[in-house]
């Protein structure tokens, strides 16, 4: 194996002589099909594009009954309609996939020095997890959405310990409403759990995580929504150590 050129690099141009080798291989056998044959490969790769397309978004395969036409000719190539389509998306996905690594690169080292003095907490674990993926792969709609569903279960697992302390006990039978995130954060708040910059930090994170669902996908700024999860997520933790 050479190392001189970086992974991300070796894997790109491995990804490209495959995409040029088998667009050779293609134009040949359009070639030995007559006058049609270029047509056809038009019509393949149209419709291999629609498929991809509507597939990502949901939008129907309109694509289909090309192929179908084609597959049943028996001629384009050999019978091979469906597998050729096969290749056609991994070269599609291939390069959407080098294109989250080149944004996975850059966000580990931003992830990393957010995180390089924490404690985790274990119960918020499998989804800060996930909010880690949807961050990296550049997925950042959802990782907003994942931050305020780590903060909801999250504040709802504290008041279920917050509520078997001595100081908790008054609380008992005041609780708010499992799903209330908005008024869990407040009673966090006035029960001192969280100071008022962790507060609004939370209170951030939900309008945002609401923001996501309900009014737009692209919130922005994922990595600040990140750090403001992390922060208030430290101060529970630190609360319920030091109880």
């Amino acid at each position: 194996m050479s190392y001189e050129y970086p992974a991300w690099c070796q894997m790109e141009t491995a990804l490209d002589i495959y995409k040029q080798d088998r667009t050779e291989y293609l134009e040949r056998e359009a070639s030995g099909l007559g006058p049609k044959g270029s047509e056809q490969l038009e019509m393949f790769n149209k419709a291999a594009d629609s498929l991809v397309k509507g597939v990502q978004n949901l939008t129907g395969v309109e694509g289909i009954s090309r192929l179908v036409k084609l597959a049943v000719s028996g001629d384009f190539p050999q019978g091979k309609t469906f597998e050729l389509l096969e290749e056609h998306v991994c070269i599609t996905f291939g390069w959407e996939a080098l294109g989250m690594l080149s944004t996975a690169r850059a966000r580990f080292f931003e992830l990393l020095w957010l995180l390089k003095n924490r404690q985790p907490c274990d119960r918020a674990k499998a989804f800060l997890q996930r909010v880690a993926r949807c961050y990296l792969f550049r997925f950042d709609a959802e990782c907003v959405v994942m931050c305020r569903a780590v903060l909801d279960r999250e504040f709802r697992d504290w008041w279920k310990w917050y509520a078997t302390t001595p100081e908790g006990a008054k609380y008992r039978g005041k609780r708010p409403a499992d799903g209330q995130l908005c008024a869990n954060i407040r009673a966090a708040y006035h029960a001192r759990m969280i100071n008022e910059a962790e507060r609004d930090a939370a209170n951030a994170v939900r309008n945002r995580g609401n923001a996501a669902v309900h009014e737009r996908p692209d919130s922005g700024e994922a990595m600040e929504v990140v750090r403001q999860t992390v922060q208030v997520l430290d101060a529970l933790e630190k609360n319920r150590r030091q109880a």
